[in-house]
């Protein structure tokens, strides 16, 4: 229970902060990594799995969530999007700590609400939902 309500509190910070930082289309400048180009006020969110393979989101200049992840040589694939209409940094977090393979992406869109694609064990996506700010666990 305290493991949960910790986490909530990272999440509402981290929704202050991202809501705070949100940029407008005119202010936003673009980047690019890995052949993609990306809203550089956003960055760049990184994953860590457990064979040391590494998956990383950004925020497409179509506001899209787009994606990429190394191989086990190190490798990385192509940019591939993951749809939705960010208007914030990606964030990832471990939603379950049971199985070290899940984990969520989150962003927030252009009137702050949350949107969210869990990843299972087997590498695969659920669609984007809507959640209510998780400020009580």
């Amino acid at each position: 229970m305290l493991i949960r309500k910790f986490k909530a509190a990272v999440i509402a910070a981290v929704a202050l902060t991202s809501v705070a930082m949100m940029a407008t289309p005119a202010e936003a400048s673009n980047c690019s990594r890995g052949g993609g180009v990306y809203i550089c006020e956003y960055g760049v969110t990184s994953y860590k799995l457990p064979n040391d393979t590494k998956q990383e989101f950004v925020v497409g200049t179509d506001r899209a969530v787009w994606t990429r992840w190394t191989d086990s040589d190190g490798d990385w694939s192509g940019w591939m999007s993951m749809g939705g209409k960010a208007w914030s940094t990606v964030h990832a977090y471990d939603y379950d700590t049971s199985d070290p393979w899940t984990f969520r992406v989150f962003y927030y869109d252009q009137t702050a609400e949350y949107w969210g694609r869990n990843r299972d064990h087997n590498g695969n996506w659920s669609p984007w939902t809507h959640y209510d700010l998780p400020l009580n666990g």
